[in-house]
């Protein structure tokens, strides 16, 4: 019996894989399943609950990386930006680089790695330089403990849920050492361009042919054969009628009205959307006449209120409908709970229109059909965060030619664009469909789990 071993490094490949039906799916093709992973064990409780079943589960230590093996990887990271910014003729790849308050050590850290990495910023140094960095990591603590780790738990297939992870490299580079075959998962839509692909494993999934081109494109070290389309396994849930409430239900257990148009306001971080708060405020004072509507507000998970709750004071009829989380101190105690997956599917399913700062929000209200909002103008007129500027980030390139969002230009524009969302929702954002599956391969015809399983079992 073959075992294909899922490293989970951190949260981000929680909902993807130990919530979907790819584990069940396995299982059912009779495969051996375990998960290495320095999770919260209550998670895997959670995961039990989901699919019905508990997949053998082993530690993952670990490890801070040395100066040396960080300056290595900081500045080939650099290098990358530098040439992605070059072959791109997009300035703004370089926002994707080290930003904010750090360490004396940190900050000298970065300001090395932007010395050496402007050294050699041309493709072959940049290469020359990664087989160093995996040299380095073969001489590591952490490489030499996860090869015996792996020697025991005797995987056919190691996936790593990410591809982004530094402290999963060694875990990879010792399963290829191994002769284990290795496949990652790029995560998601906006991750190629940032030059954060920490590990290079035999195989990668990834969401469509359009990122399949841009892999190559940003990495052209990696071989077509190597790369597999299948999707993302994040807008299967999408296709799961169970987890659709009626409106009624829906409506009972969040204090909503069903008679009522809900339009949905969803939060980034505070890094990504600083002035979200304002933008709220924006929404809540431009719908406030419209009594057919009803405004839900939805954080990101991973951030409290605190920063709308002056607007949510002053506007008591929003109905913030707070995500399904564990939160911690640290980022590996963060995760959500399966019923938070729920909450995304019928937040979709019953509100007319979602409404944010570019986030991949509009593509998972568009497997329903229902037209997603860009909010496009400033708060402040020198402000250095800029609509514009995020707007010109690499990944939004796929929307080009393609009328796949409404644009809100001002505050003015508000009402009139959420009315339109509402009431003639085949007259704005035209081409979500033709976006959608640019981005992405439909789920509705075959979700991602069923792809990821045929392409699993091709490698063994």
């Amino acid at each position: 019996m073959k075992r294909i071993c899922f490293l989970i490094p951190d949260g981000v490949g929680i909902r993807n894989y130990l919530y979907s039906d790819i584990l069940r799916d396995l299982k059912s093709e009779g495969f051996e399943l375990s998960v290495w992973h320095g999770l919260d064990p209550k998670i895997i409780d959670q995961s039990q609950l989901r699919i019905g079943f508990r997949p053998e589960s082993f530690p993952l230590a670990t490890f801070k990386e040395d100066a040396v093996t960080q300056l290595f990887r900081e500045s080939t990271c650099y290098a990358r930006l530098l040439r992605g910014q070059e072959i791109t003729s997009n300035p703004t790849i370089l926002s994707n680089w080290h930003n904010g308050k750090f360490s004396f050590q940190k900050k000298m850290l970065i300001k090395l790695s932007e010395l050496l990495g402007g050294t050699f910023r041309k493709y072959e140094n940049i290469l020359q330089t990664e087989k160093l960095l995996v040299s380095r990591l073969r001489g590591s603590q952490a490489y030499k403990i996860y090869k015996k780790q792996l020697s025991e738990i005797k995987p056919d297939v190691l996936f790593c849920t990410h591809q982004r992870m530094p402290a999963a490299t060694p875990a990879m580079l010792a399963a290829s050492d191994l002769g284990i075959k290795t496949v990652t998962a790029i995560f998601s839509w906006d991750n190629l361009p940032k030059a954060r692909l920490a590990m290079r494993p035999d195989y990668y999934l990834v969401w469509s042919e359009y990122m399949a081109k841009e892999l190559q494109f940003f990495y052209p070290e990696i071989k077509e054969d190597q790369i597999r389309v299948t999707g993302t396994p994040q807008f299967d849930f999408y296709t799961k009628t169970d987890d659709i409430m009626s409106r009624e239900e829906f409506a009972a257990e969040f204090g909503l009205d069903p008679e009522k148009k809900w339009v949905c306001f969803s939060g980034d971080d505070a890094k990504t959307s600083p002035h979200d708060s304002s933008y709220l405020r924006d929404v809540a004072e431009a719908l406030a006449d419209q009594q057919d509507i009803q405004l839900i507000f939805r954080q990101v998970p991973v951030e409290t209120t605190a920063r709308y709750s002056k607007v949510l004071e002053d506007f008591p009829k929003v109905v913030h409908i707070n995500p399904f989380w564990e939160k911690g101190k640290y980022w590996q105690q963060f995760f959500p709970y399966p019923k938070d997956v729920s909450h995304l599917v019928n937040l979709a399913y019953h509100c007319a229109t979602v409404i944010n700062i570019g986030s991949t929000m509009a593509l998972d209200f568009a497997l329903f059909d229902h037209p997603g909002l860009f909010l496009k103008y400033d708060h402040e007129k020198n402000q250095e965060w800029k609509t514009e500027t995020v707007y010109r980030f690499q990944h939004f390139k796929s929307m080009d030619g393609l009328d796949a969002v409404g644009w809100i230009n001002s505050k003015d524009e508000i009402q009139t664009k959420v009315r339109l969302a509402i009431d003639h929702p085949d007259k704005i954002a035209t081409d979500r469909q033709v976006w959608l599956k640019k981005i992405t391969v439909d789920p509705r015809v075959q979700p991602a789990s069923n792809r990821i399983l045929h392409e699993l079992k091709n490698l063994i």
